[in-house]
């Protein structure tokens, strides 16, 4: 979204508003609001006019020209590369004919803005101009002056004032307009603006002879504007940076110029789950299977469970008792990971319960007394709890569901001192985790 531009403080930039109707060389100040800066005399062209030396399309200054908006255009000679005759030195063989004159000629353009500016703001400055297809010079340094006064010099030369934007390439497209724009920061004082080719703005020259050489720069001038610039907006989203809490993501003026593709009204870099739309009770995110606990923070989200259990079911009572009965009842032949036939009921069961419950992933733990060397008994509780791993599999448990874990002798339940203490510490824990 574009930021709509300002108004334009150049109240007749396109020299539309005629007071007088034109006639001939020198009425710029028939252009409602138009004036000349110093004794030049800037010109009006107008379709209209009685005389055809700044008629439209022809005038004495080029053929076929058209205005760049409206009907109307200016004139202005930018630089007289005047020469007068050198005989003398001619004659005697060692310099041209002709050599530099009064070479400081130029006209410029004035007009008081709508408003002062305001101090510290930036504005933008846009004008076009084309080189006239009767003129044999061409020149750069062509810009605007922002004055805090009305200029009324009495010469004819070029103005010494530093332009606030100006074009650093030589203008010399005969056929097309070549807009000068540029930003500027107002001091605050500036009322008028001026308009013309200036020495402090880079100014060259460039012969473009065509014909007999008329030694003149000159230019039509159309399409002045001077608008406010546009707060910075990076991400062209209509929110200006300084506003904006997203300044490099095309965003919402609702949400402060931040993106929301979810589309729940909460904007993406506030939102837990920016890719699904959730309620804000529950940060953005949503709560797919309804049990209060949202989906980022539920590990089984598609199955309605309780807040103790993450959002999971509670494991039933039933379930509970059998993994009881698990500690001690699933025994394996000593020393060994082999599970003893008799473990083959309970282990069963489990599977039943694993059946059962599709939600359910399960930890198998194993453990040791602290009988034996530690590292062997650390392989031996990995080794039994990887046996009931591989049983559960082989009656139809999912391998994904499952993981199994060793701890040797290092978390007892009971006194490793005693036959009874020692029995209880090994053993092997189930635990229900969903892991979803």
């Amino acid at each position: 979204m574009a930021q709509t531009p300002g108004p334009n403080l150049v109240k007749n930039g396109g020299f539309e508003e005629i007071g007088k109707p034109v006639k001939t060389w020198n009425q710029l100040d028939h252009a409602t609001g138009w004036m000349n800066a110093n004794a030049g005399s800037v010109d009006l062209y107008s379709k209209d006019a009685r005389h055809n030396t700044v008629g439209i399309p022809d005038g004495l200054m080029g053929t076929g020209a058209s205005a760049f908006e409206g009907e109307h255009f200016a004139g202005f000679v930018a630089y007289k590369d005047d020469q007068r005759h050198n005989w003398k030195r001619f004659l005697s063989g060692k310099e041209d004919p002709f050599k530099p004159a009064y070479q400081t000629y130029s006209e410029y353009l004035e007009t008081a803005l709508a408003g002062p500016l305001a101090a510290g703001q930036k504005y933008d400055v846009s004008f076009r101009v084309k080189l006239a297809n009767g003129s044999d010079r061409a020149v750069s340094g062509i810009g605007a002056y922002l004055s805090p006064t009305e200029l009324k010099y009495n010469f004819r030369h070029q103005l010494a004032e530093k332009p606030q934007v100006s074009i650093a390439t030589i203008v010399d497209d005969k056929q097309n307009w070549t807009e000068v724009k540029g930003t500027f920061t107002a001091e605050g004082t500036e009322k008028y603006l001026v308009l013309g080719a200036f020495p402090n703005g880079g100014f060259e020259t460039k012969k473009v002879i065509e014909g007999p050489d008329n030694q003149r720069a000159y230019y039509y001038i159309d399409g002045i504007s001077l608008v406010i610039h546009p707060e910075e907006d990076r991400d062209h989203d209509g929110v200006p940076d300084k506003d904006d809490r997203c300044p490099d993501v095309a965003g919402l003026a609702t949400l402060q110029g931040c993106p929301d593709k979810d589309g729940d009204g909460i904007a993406d870099n506030m939102d837990a789950c920016p890719d699904k739309a959730g309620p804000a009770q529950f940060n953005g995110c949503p709560d797919t299977d309804g049990d209060g606990i949202p989906d980022n923070l539920d590990r089984c989200p598609t199955v309605k469970g309780v807040a103790s259990m993450n959002g999971c079911p509670e494991v039933s009572e039933k379930t509970k008792k059998l993994f009881e009965k698990a500690l001690t009842g699933i025994q394996f032949e000593t020393g060994k990971s082999v599970i003893k036939k008799t473990s083959y009921p309970i282990l069963d069961q489990v599977v039943q319960v694993m059946n059962e419950n599709p939600s359910y992933d399960l930890e198998i733990h194993g453990y040791t007394d602290n009988q034996g060397d530690d590292a062997k008994n650390q392989k031996l509780s990995e080794d039994r709890a990887a046996a009931v791993r591989t049983y559960l599999i082989g009656k139809g448990v999912a391998d994904k569901r499952l993981q199994s874990f060793g701890h040797g002798e290092t978390m007892p339940v009971a006194d490793n001192a005693t036959a009874a203490g020692r029995a209880k510490n090994r053993r092997v824990e189930f635990k229900v985790t969903f892991l979803q």
